[in-house]
C-alpha cells in the first residue's frame, strides 16, 4: 500500500530548465537583499586576476556582469532560455558570452580552458543526483588551466533522516501572500528536497513555481575534488571571508588545480 514514504508515481516533472522557467521573471526582484553580490564579485575577481571565467548556471548574470566589469572574460552556461533572455536584456552588447545547455551535458561545455570555474548559489545542488554532481566536478577540472580554481558556493544541509513536509509563509503584502512548500526525503543515494513557491493574489489564479535540490555535504565535495586532482585552498562562511561554521548556513569553497597536473 502506498504511504507517505513512497515517492509519487508518474513522470518526473523536473528537468534542467525547471528552476529557470519557475523564477527567471522574478529572480532579480525577489532575491537581491539575500545575495552579497559586491563581495562575491570582489572575491572572485581577485581570484581570477582578469582571466577567463566559466560560470555554471549563470542565470540572469548577477555575478557574471560584475566580473566582466572587473576585467574578467566571462562565459555563462545555463539550461534556461528564460534566464539567458533576462541576462541579455541587461547585457545588450553581449559582453558576457552565453551558452544554452545543461551543465550535466559535457558536450555543451566550452572547449577553451579557463582560469576559474564558478558554481555559485547552490548550482551544484540543482543537478539531478550525486552522479551528475561528481561529473560536474570532474568536468570542471578538465576545463581549468593548471593553476586555475573551482569555486563552489553551497548551503550546508541539515540531516534528512525521515521524510518531512513543511509549509511556511515567505511574505504577506497588500498584493498577496507567498508560501513555500517543501518535501524532504532521505534515500539510499542521498537526500532530495522538492518544493514550490506558491503565490496567491486576489482575482488571479494561483501561481506555483516548483524547484528541486539534492543536498551535498562539504566533506563529500572535498572527496570528489581530491579524487579529481583538486586541492582545497580556502573555505569560508560567505563571500566576505566570514569564518566557516560547519553548523552554519553555507560555505564558499575554493579548489586549486595544481600546476603540472
Amino acid at each position: 500500500m502506498a504511504g507517505d514514504d513512497v515517492p509519487p508515481h508518474g513522470p518526473d516533472p523536473f528537468d534542467a530548465g525547471t528552476y529557470g522557467r519557475s523564477f527567471a521573471d522574478v529572480y532579480d526582484e525577489w532575491y537581491p537583499e539575500e545575495l552579497d553580490t559586491e563581495a562575491a564579485v570582489r572575491a572572485l575577481a581577485d581570484r581570477c586576476g582578469g582571466g577567463r571565467v566559466l560560470e555554471l548556471g549563470v542565470g540572469t548574470g548577477r555575478l557574471a556582469l560584475g566580473l566582466e566589469a572587473a576585467g574578467c572574460r566571462v562565459t555563462g552556461l545555463d539550461a534556461s532560455p528564460e534566464m539567458l533572455d533576462a541576462l541579455r536584456r541587461k547585457d545588450p552588447a553581449g559582453r558576457v558570452a552565453t551558452v544554452l545547455g545543461d551543465v550535466a551535458d559535457g558536450s555543451v561545455w566550452p572547449d577553451e580552458a579557463v582560469d576559474l570555474v564558478l558554481a555559485a548559489n547552490n548550482l551544484l545542488c540543482n543537478l539531478a543526483d550525486a552522479d551528475e554532481q561528481r561529473s560536474c566536478v570532474e568536468r570542471s577540472v578538465a576545463a581549468l588551466r593548471p593553476g586555475g580554481h573551482l569555486v563552489v558556493e553551497c548551503f550546508i544541509p541539515a540531516p534528512v533522516d525521515t521524510r518531512a513536509r513543511t509549509l511556511s509563509v515567505r511574505d504577506v503584502t497588500a498584493a498577496g501572500v507567498r508560501l513555500i512548500a517543501t518535501d524532504a526525503r532521505p534515500g539510499d543515494a542521498g537526500a532530495e528536497v522538492t518544493g514550490a513557491h506558491i503565490e496567491l493574489r486576489d482575482g488571479e489564479a494561483p501561481r506555483v513555481r516548483p524547484w528541486r535540490i539534492v543536498p551535498v555535504e562539504a566533506t563529500t565535495l572535498d572527496s570528489w575534488c581530491e579524487e579529481a586532482g583538486l586541492q582545497l585552498v580556502d573555505r569560508s562562511g560567505g563571500w566576505a571571508g566570514e569564518p566557516f561554521d560547519p553548523l552554519g548556513a553555507r560555505h564558499v569553497s575554493t579548489y586549486l588545480r595544481p600546476t603540472g597536473s
